[in-house]
């Protein structure tokens, strides 16, 4: 946060700068505040403009892609058709998978601590900066 601030501040005064360079008669009380709200309006109707372009972008996406999906699924019907029985099958896939896991919960809690306790170990010994 810090550099971002002290970008800001130079720009203030690289503003500033320039402005009092152009006026030969005495400066008002207040110049500097007028000048830094006109940096703060500007900076404030960019990160508004950036939300609008986000904004603007997902309500296309929102439009486009259920359109892109029926036109994918009145184009290559077989693809569709196929889909939804991978779709269907990974209903069961999951079921599966649970029941797996029920049965062998004790090893998943194993391997799990161990890699816990690894990642904790390579932690303590690089990163943390021993």
């Amino acid at each position: 946060m810090l550099p971002e601030n002290n970008k800001n501040e130079y720009k203030f005064d690289e503003m500033l700068k320039k402005s009092l360079k152009k006026h030969r008669e005495p400066v008002r009380q207040d110049f500097a505040q007028e000048l830094l709200a006109k940096i703060q309006k500007l900076e404030q109707q960019k990160a508004i403009e950036k939300i609008v372009r986000e904004e603007r972008f997902l309500s296309a996406a929102y439009i486009l892609l259920p359109i892109a999906a029926i036109v994918v699924i009145f184009a290559f019907p077989n693809l569709a058709i196929e889909s939804a029985r991978l779709l269907t099958k990974l209903y069961s896939l999951i079921i599966l998978s649970a029941k797996i896991f029920m049965n062998h919960w004790q090893l998943w809690i194993c391997y799990i601590l161990t890699a816990a306790a690894c990642l904790y170990a390579f932690y303590e010994s690089l990163l943390r900066g021993n």
